[in-house]
């Protein structure tokens, strides 16, 4: 039996085989400001003549060092399929193309849905598993009943002596209604 890595849903935080935990792209946005800084070991530098603690505590002093930054970037997250759809994705596309082909833009969407959806796999998957297993039982349950109809001679085998009296008695079924026929 092949065993699955146990993964964890960054969400809901449930742990399950790593076959039932998706990996979906979000962007995650960043910002922030960075400065020079100096601290006594500098300021000791400076005291011993040392030309890089002089330039940084010039530079602090007298230099705007403020920086700020900012970015996005992608990563992949895992989720479970509860989770799947409650956290956003990666936009694409324009809002402008989504108002030009707004018609067709709604069945899209619950197309793709239906089609990569976890949750619906999983449901789907779950609903068929139930068919089948239905099915299993009613073929047995048919097997045994249809044998018990079919066996004519109660021996509990499906034989040539069963189809033997089964034409028997179909052959004097039409002959009686052949003879009735006649009669009339």
């Amino acid at each position: 039996m092949t065993e699955y890595a146990i993964r964890t849903c960054i969400k809901c935080g449930r742990r399950k085989s790593a076959n039932k935990i998706y990996t979906k792209l979000v962007e995650k946005t960043y910002k922030g400001s960075s400065r020079r800084s100096i601290n006594i070991l500098t300021w000791l530098g400076l005291l011993f003549g040392d030309k890089g603690s002089k330039r940084a505590i010039k530079q602090w002093l007298f230099q705007s060092t403020n920086r700020r930054y900012s970015g996005q970037t992608a990563i992949a997250i895992n989720l479970c399929s509860l989770c799947y759809h409650r956290v956003p994705s990666r936009r694409s596309g324009s809002g402008l193309l989504k108002i030009l082909f707004f018609p067709f833009y709604i069945p899209y969407k619950i197309f793709k849905l239906l089609l990569t959806s976890p949750l619906i796999r999983e449901l789907i998957l779950y609903l068929l598993s139930a068919l089948v297993w239905f099915i299993s039982k009613l073929l047995k349950a048919l097997r045994y009943f249809g044998l018990k109809i079919v066996d004519q001679d109660g021996d509990g085998k499906l034989d040539k002596k069963d189809f033997d009296i089964a034409y028997d008695r179909v052959s004097r079924l039409f002959q009686k209604s052949n003879k009735k026929e006649r009669t009339e």
